[in-house]
């Protein structure tokens, strides 16, 4: 996400989607947001311990050293008590599990409208597509997950990475945020009580390796 919005996300303590954010008259120029999945969701990628090619910039839509990652714990796949999560794609809006037949009649550009598409999801078919993308050792660009309107962050934000030294400092700038003292692109956030650390990486350094250094993965690569 852009770094002038994090300070918001924390202090509401959740990251809301899109629809949550503009309504429904927002500007939803994607077909993926016309059709319900992306407008309702919020957007996460998952990471497997053995995809150490992939790059700390991130990948995918919008990924660029002026956007920084909020790395969350595995839990919120594991454990997604905020709401449905739809493995691996948004499927141009229409959430994995619907079928064409579950789309008729359903109004255009209207992504409430089309909420019911969400119950169309099951268990098994989210959890295999997720689980194929994670377990294998190249990298999966195609590996996003759709949390259904807003994902908390309370427990779950466990790092944030910059690839850029004017995005970290925008993150320093913020209320709460401290520099280690001695130790160059180190730093951390406020989130209520806690204090989110906060590194700043080369844009084509392993992700897994940047979180490791930064003790927001451990040995294994893990985020706890």
């Amino acid at each position: 996400m852009a770094p002038e919005h994090v300070q918001s996300a924390l202090e509401q303590g959740q990251l809301n989607s899109a629809y949550s954010r503009l309504g429904r008259n927002g500007n939803y120029s994607r077909e993926a947001d016309k059709n319900g999945g992306g407008a309702l969701a919020v957007y996460t990628r998952a990471v497997g311990t053995q995809q150490a090619n992939w790059k700390s910039q991130g990948h995918g839509v919008g990924s660029n050293d002026s956007k920084v990652q909020l790395i969350l714990s595995p839990a919120v796949l594991q454990n997604p008590s905020h709401g449905w999560r739809a493995s691996s794609t948004d499927n141009m809006g229409r959430v994995p599990g619907s079928t064409t037949s579950h789309q008729a009649g359903l109004p255009g550009n209207d992504p409430l409208g089309r909420a019911p598409l969400w119950s169309r999801q099951t268990e098994a078919g989210r959890n295999r597509a997720f689980n194929d993308t994670v377990n294998g050792g190249s990298i999966q660009a195609n590996n996003e997950q759709l949390h259904w309107e807003k994902v908390p962050l309370q427990g779950n934000l466990k790092g944030i990475v910059a690839t850029s030294q004017g995005s970290f400092n925008t993150l320093m700038g913020m209320n709460g945020a401290q520099q280690t003292a001695g130790v160059a692109g180190r730093g951390s956030v406020r989130l209520g009580t806690q204090d989110i650390p906060v590194v700043l990486a080369p844009g084509n350094s392993s992700l897994v390796s940047t979180l490791q250094n930064a003790g927001i993965a451990d040995a294994n690569g893990r985020v706890r």
